[in-house]
């Protein structure tokens, strides 16, 4: 796929005390595509997504997004050059409501400012509008316009994760980050996430990376996979490419017996 890179990482490796969790990891995203880093458990793709989003500083390495190098930056620093992640856990206000927990995202892009927004000001009143319109806008995106002023904490599981979606979709990103967005779904909303995933990324246009562990949604939606195991980068390529690696094979379902297959 061609395009130029939005986000370059380089060499890039995290010591927690005596334990190397990545070591000298690097690839690209390019811009537009949909991409997924995956691995075994344990083998280093959540360090490295935490890397990539101010979580963790490296212990070596660099980052760069945009031609800037971001490897150390805060998360909110991170997000205001137009980084946006969602969590594998769901951070939302669970006692607000639906609009309340998207509208978060757009006051980090659009907000008036403190004194403004408390003196009740013109340009805040206008502001907040339109806050809320576009807030309304993604929403409707997702398929939950309708459920706007219900209490998030209320919702099924599987929409309220569509509601941290349209959040993250919120700040207008350039490079979406999503953490195991499936965790914790059933087949059938996992399905459905999936697609969703896939059809926004068509119609906004949005760079997207995903950390997942569902290997049948991700092998479905993503246009290339970066592989890690083990803290060091294993494969890189299309899903077809990589289903057929002996190498991911071998990381996913344990050594090769002698007669060619693999043991658990």
């Amino acid at each position: 796929m061609g395009g130029t890179a939005i986000l370059t990482v380089s060499d890039l490796s995290k010591r927690f005390g005596g334990v190397r969790a990545l070591d000298g990891v690097s690839f690209e995203i390019r811009e537009g595509e949909l991409a997924g880093l995956i691995g075994p458990n344990g083998s280093g793709k959540t360090t490295a997504f935490n890397l990539i989003t101010g979580v963790f500083k490296p212990t070596a390495g660099t980052i760069t997004f945009r031609g800037t190098r971001v490897d150390g930056n805060p998360p909110d620093r991170n997000a205001a050059l137009g980084m946006s992640r969602t969590f594998q856990n769901i951070r939302l206000f669970r006692d607000l409501p639906v609009i309340d927990n998207v509208m978060v995202g757009l006051h980090m892009r659009h907000g008036t400012g403190f004194w403004p927004t408390v003196l009740r000001l013109p340009v805040a009143r206008r502001s907040e509008a339109e806050i809320r319109r576009r807030a309304l806008e993604k929403l409707e995106m997702l398929g939950l316009a309708a459920r706007a002023e219900q209490i998030v904490g209320s919702l099924p599981y599987g929409d309220q994760r569509k509601v941290e979606f349209a959040r993250a979709l919120a700040t207008e990103p350039s490079l979406l980050l999503l953490d195991e967005p499936t965790a914790g779904m059933n087949p059938q909303e996992t399905a459905d996430l999936g697609r969703t995933i896939q059809r926004l990324h068509r119609e906004l246009k949005i760079t997207t990376l995903l950390v997942e562990h569902d290997m049948k949604m991700v092998m479905g939606i993503c246009e290339r996979l970066i592989v890690v195991n083990q803290g060091r980068m294993l494969a890189s390529g299309a899903p077809a490419e990589i289903k057929a690696d002996p190498s991911v094979i071998e990381a996913y379902l344990g050594r090769r017996r002698k007669d060619g297959h693999a043991a658990a």
